[in-house]
């Protein structure tokens, strides 16, 4: 077993890869953080000029949310309104089907939906803070 005796902190030892995906952003966030305190010297000449973030020079970047994320948006918001209206239905069901697999059943679809719902919820706030999507 060896002993840190450097002043870097260890996050900063691991390779980029083997990090997970919200330590390699935080430190990213404090890497930008850094540099924004050495670039405002230099921003205040460039000021004028909007910043691109893509290839065609568009200021705006890749701020689209993709279909199949829109159309699962839409799924999960309609599987969630259907199981709310059907709330009711919950008792009979378990008298007719058994109320363990109803209640699982439920779970199941709320879980599937809800999951659906907040995917699209973050794509869509990713792309309106202009955002790199995951």
């Amino acid at each position: 077993m060896s002993i840190n005796t450097s002043t870097q902190p260890l996050i900063d030892q691991q390779p980029t890869q083997e990090r997970p995906k919200h330590a390699r952003q935080a430190q990213e966030d404090l890497r930008a953080q850094e540099d924004l305190g050495s670039s405002v010297a230099s921003s205040a000449t460039n000021s004028a000029v909007p910043p691109t973030d893509s290839v065609d020079g568009s200021p705006d970047g890749d701020r689209s949310v993709s279909v199949w994320t829109m159309l699962l948006f839409i799924a999960g918001c309609a599987i969630l309104v259907i199981a709310a209206w059907n709330l009711p239905n919950l008792a009979r069901w378990g008298d007719d089907y058994g109320t363990v697999l109803v209640f699982l059943a439920f779970f199941m679809v709320m879980s599937i939906g809800g999951r659906w719902f907040w995917g699209g919820v973050d794509a869509i706030w990713s792309a309106v803070r202009g955002k790199d999507q995951p």
